[in-house]
């Protein structure tokens, strides 16, 4: 079953994927066709009978419900956001134009699949206790991510300490891709390590203590001296390198928490990981949710 939810996971955000460039198309022939009389036409075409809410993602019900109709009959609105005629278009809103009808068609049929996903990989890993107990009350962890950390890393009596869970994620500082070595990590795991970070990356800091440690180990980075002074003199680089460094201190401190609350669950015995004191991270503190 692991294997099916996995390839369910990957599923999903390439659809996910597929549907985001889709739309960038959509955005793309509504700003080419920018002129005041054209995208006042577009707009007009409303339609007045009932119709299927194709797209109920939050990105298109907070410009529904921030922009009256009014709004949308303004001009300079138009000219300015098409992204905001565009989420209109595919919400069923605004009847699309004959040459992109088939790519709105596209758009909402991924849509409908990644909702359907979505769902189903709820449904699958709701009941679990690492989920119940911990991964739910994460801010920035939701259903798909959840599914993905219980389908890849269960059971967690396989990781006898966190370095072992960070080397298996390709978060050790010694793993890199050697032409004509085999991989001594999973790759699939990176990646979805990346998406975990950049996930708490994006939560409000009052309410994500993720997104919190991010702020703090950030500042550090860029008070250490050697990165300070690399980043005075604008060295090329250097601010991505430390947002990447930061991403991968924040997922670290992650999956050691994730680590001690599921074997505590599980019964199975815990230690404090090594490289915490060291190199500037800050002390060990034990797991806490952000409804703490």
């Amino acid at each position: 079953m692991e294997r099916q939810i996995r390839f369910l996971v990957e599923n999903y955000y390439d659809i996910q994927k597929l549907r985001v460039e889709t739309f960038n198309r959509i955005v793309a022939y509504v700003k080419s066709h920018s002129t005041v009389e054209t995208q006042a036409a577009i707009a007009s075409h409303k339609i007045n009978e009932p119709q299927k809410e194709y797209a109920s993602h939050d990105e298109i019900e907070t410009h529904l419900k921030s922009a009256s109709q009014t709004t949308y009959e303004t001009h300079d609105v138009f000219a300015s956001k098409p992204s905001v005629l565009a989420h209109k278009i595919v919400a069923g809103k605004t009847k699309p134009p004959k040459e992109i009808s088939d790519l709105v068609w596209f758009h909402n049929t991924l849509h409908e699949t990644e909702k359907q996903l979505k769902k189903r990989l709820d449904a699958w890993s709701k009941h679990h206790k690492i989920r119940l107990n911990y991964l739910r009350h994460i801010k920035g962890i939701g259903p798909i991510l959840s599914s993905a950390l219980i389908a890849w890393l269960q059971p967690i009596s396989r990781f006898p300490n966190i370095s072992k869970l960070w080397a298996y994620c390709g978060l050790s500082p010694t793993q890199k891709r050697q032409k004509g070595k085999r991989l001594n990590y999973n790759p699939r795991l990176k990646t979805l390590m990346w998406k975990i970070a950049t996930s708490f990356e994006k939560q409000k800091p009052e309410k994500s203590q993720y997104r919190r440690l991010y702020d703090k180990q950030k500042a550090y980075y860029l008070n250490r001296e050697d990165l300070k002074a690399k980043v005075k003199a604008k060295e090329k680089g250097i601010k991505g390198h430390i947002r990447n460094m930061t991403l991968r201190y924040v997922v670290k401190r992650f999956l050691a928490d994730l680590w001690i609350t599921w074997r505590k669950l599980e019964g199975l015995p815990i230690t404090p990981p090594y490289i915490i004191g060291k190199g500037g991270h800050s002390n060990f503190e034990m797991p806490k949710t952000d409804e703490n």
